[in-house]
C-alpha cells in the first residue's frame, strides 16, 4: 500500500495529539523518523504518513483542528506590492526636508 506524507512536526505534543486523532477517525497511519543520519540533532522530524485512500480525510481533519492553514492546491491572494508612486513621493518629500535644512543652516542671520 503507498503511503504519502501529510504533515511533519518536532513537537511531541503534536504527535501524540495526531495519533490519537488519526486513531479516532480510523486512518490508516504510520510515523517516520526524519534525520536519523549521523550529525543530525537529536530531535528529528516525525512525518505522517497516510494510506492513499485515507488522504482526503486526513488532510480535511488537520485542516479542521488547524494543523494545516491551508491546502497546497487553494490559491493564496498575492500580496499587493507598494506602487511606485509611494516610492517617488518619499524620496520627493526627502529631498525637500533636506533642501529646507541646507537653506536654514546657510542663511546667515
Amino acid at each position: 500500500m503507498n503511503y504519502i506524507s501529510v504533515y511533519s512536526t518536532r513537537d511531541k505534543s503534536e504527535v501524540s495529539v495526531l495519533k490519537n486523532l488519526f486513531a479516532e477517525e480510523k486512518i490508516d497511519f504510520r510515523i517516520e523518523d526524519e534525520g536519523t543520519a549521523m550529525g543530525d540533532p537529536p530531535v528529528s522530524d516525525k512525518r505522517f504518513m497516510v494510506a492513499e485512500k485515507d488522504r482526503k480525510l486526513a488532510r480535511e481533519l488537520l485542516h479542521q483542528t488547524g494543523f494545516v492553514k491551508e491546502f497546497p492546491h487553494e490559491r493564496r491572494t498575492p500580496r499587493r506590492p507598494m506602487k511606485r508612486w509611494m516610492f517617488l513621493f518619499l524620496a520627493a518629500l526627502v529631498l525637500v526636508v533636506v533642501a529646507i535644512i541646507v537653506w536654514w543652516f546657510m542663511s546667515a542671520p
